[in-house]
Formats: structure tokens, sequence, C-alpha cells
């Protein structure tokens, strides 16, 4: 498990556990590319090669395609996201409890001592089931 960074361009690895993305028997969902400006396509084309280059994403081909978003942060840089609202309107939820607040607080009672991390990039750091990673096919 790499969790820690190495360079900016590095958002780490955990291995600890699989996303599953069950649609059942769903037939896959296919969307267009939305229509960028010139200029925003080529900082597009810039991201996604420097995640395929750091090993964060992979090229592949297939039925399911959800269109890309680019984001402006406060600090000027982009964020590269994916519009998979048509893939979650399809995907069984999970019933995982998330742990009560109140619980954890409690828990903490006593503690001397905190931290606050931050998990950059968090959202491409859990690795997909092999057999539901083509469902998060995205193009540009």
């Amino acid at each position: 498990m790499n969790l820690f960074l190495t360079c900016d361009a590095d958002v780490g690895h955990c291995n600890m556990t699989q996303h599953r993305i069950n649609t059942a028997d769903h037939p896959p969902i296919k969307q267009y590319p939305r229509c960028l400006p010139f200029a925003r396509k080529e900082e597009a084309d810039y991201l996604a090669k420097e995640m395929v280059d750091n090993g964060i994403i992979e090229e592949s081909s297939g039925p399911w395609a959800s269109p890309i978003v680019l984001v402006k942060k406060k600090d000027g840089s982009t964020r590269f996201g994916v519009d998979y609202r048509k893939l979650s309107e399809i995907t069984k939820k999970d019933s995982y409890p998330l742990p009560r607040i109140d619980d954890t607080l409690d828990a903490l009672n006593e503690s001397r001592w905190f931290t606050t991390l931050d998990f950059k990039s968090g959202y491409w750091k859990v690795e997909i089931r092999p057999e539901d990673k083509e469902k998060t096919a995205f193009n540009i």
C-alpha cells in the first residue's frame, strides 16, 4: 500500500479494499463528450495524459462512457472530474452504516493527541474491482 506522496503528481494508492459498482444486469450507458473550447480540450488531454503517465488511469475501450468535467479551483488550477450521475442512478446502493458522530466523539473523549490528514486526490486512490473498471470509462 502506497499512501504517501513522492511528488506532486503522485496520488498514492490504497489496495485495502476494492470499490464495487453493482449495476446488476443494466445495459451499459454511453454518454457522448461535452463540447469544450479548444484550449480546455488541450488542458483535458494534458491532465488525462498526466494521469496515465502516473498510473492513475489507463486507456481502454468498451461500451461504457461518461463525460468529463473541468472545474477551476480557488488557486487557479483545474480539477479533472467525471460526471457519473447516470452511472450512479443505476448503481445499487450499499447499506453499510457510517459510524455515528457522537459515538466517534465519545471514543475520543480523553485523547491527548489529534491529527489532521489531507487526502490529496483521494477519489483516485481506491482500487476498483477489475470487473467494474469498464463502467468508469470516460471520454474527452
